[in-house]
């Protein structure tokens, strides 16, 4: 019996091999790597996801999008996967998944595919879900997810939680930036960005998009600190996503995710099975379709494969 392989066109090939290692630390994901079901894999383990320590927490599940349990819509900008956390609701347990990420001085952009769903009985519960970057044990900065009127969670809030100069943390839930960032469906994504200078310890932009068409709505705050205000505490070394309430049915989806800094050119990197995401060219493990492009609409195309034995691959070359 003859063993085979599958082959991608020599052109692809080696259009892949071509592709540099990173040429500066920057972070993507769009979790499509990872193992998931429809039901949802353990995210913890894969990619260095991992519980933090010290927190009362369950895993994120890493699902697909086709048949998922959860009845989340495919994300316009997405590819075949996503993740998910499910708080038990019972209020001492929350879902939680942290990644180690050594940020150094700069400014940086950190971005992100939101979608918030409730599958419980009203009245709900808030938080609904958020993305922090940490510092030890620490919360650097939030951005918080919340139900407009828990009583009937039917729209969704995307909120700051940041310092003033003085270390002094602001009030939860906060305030939206603005309108674009009031009033979000359910079930329905948004990518999200937060622009942080670890120069200055500020939060210098935040960016809210429609992934369903639309454009980017950005607002630009005044003295919205990191953790520590005008007196710093050490680098950001990780960042979180949440996910749960006091009460159950809350449910913090994401998909996405990078952490670029602040002016590295970006572009729609295909990957070989035709997803699409944003990143450097460095970063781009795939056809890295130019700076400036865009995923929307998907410019990208599966790579056609032929069925070959291994010999037949090493006669290639020959």
């Amino acid at each position: 019996m003859r063993s085979f392989v599958k082959a991608v066109t020599v052109l692809a090939l080696i259009g892949m091999f071509a592709i540099p290692l990173k040429a500066f630390a920057d972070y993507s994901q769009d979790f499509e790597g990872l193992n998931a079901s429809p039901s949802g894999v353990v995210l913890s383990g894969q990619d260095g996801y991992y519980l933090p320590s010290g927190t009362s927490s369950v895993d994120f599940l890493v699902y697909t999008y086709a048949g998922n349990t959860l009845g989340v819509v495919q994300n316009p900008a997405g590819g075949s996967k996503f993740i998910a956390g499910t708080g038990p609701g019972d209020g001492t347990y929350y879902a939680r998944a942290q990644r180690d990420y050594a940020f150094s001085a700069g400014v940086w952009e950190l971005w992100y595919d939101f979608c918030g769903i409730y599958s419980g009985s009203p009245p709900g519960t808030n938080n609904l879900g958020s993305f922090s970057m940490r510092q030890a044990a620490n919360t650097v900065h939030i951005n918080l997810f919340t139900w407009v009127d828990p009583n009937t969670p039917v729209a969704i809030n995307s909120t700051y939680v940041y310092y003033d100069q003085y270390g002094t943390q602001s009030p939860i839930p906060g305030t939206p930036p603005g309108a674009p960032w009031s009033n979000l469906q359910p079930n329905h994504w948004y990518r999200c960005r937060t622009e942080v200078d670890l120069n200055k310890n500020l939060i210098t932009e935040v960016g809210i998009r429609d992934l369903s068409g639309g454009n980017e709505s950005v607002y630009d705050p005044t003295g919205w600190y990191l953790i520590g205000g005008a007196t710093p505490y050490p680098l950001p070394d990780a960042f979180r996503f949440f996910g749960g309430g006091g009460g159950p049915g809350n449910t913090s989806c994401w998909d996405n995710m990078g952490i670029l800094p602040k002016g590295a050119a970006q572009g729609a990197c295909c990957a070989p099975d035709g997803s699409c995401t944003i990143t450097t060219q460095a970063n781009c493990q795939g056809q890295y379709m130019g700076d400036g492009t865009t995923c929307d609409p998907n410019p990208c195309k599966p790579v056609p494969v032929l069925n070959k034995t291994w010999g037949a691959i090493k006669n290639l070359y020959h």
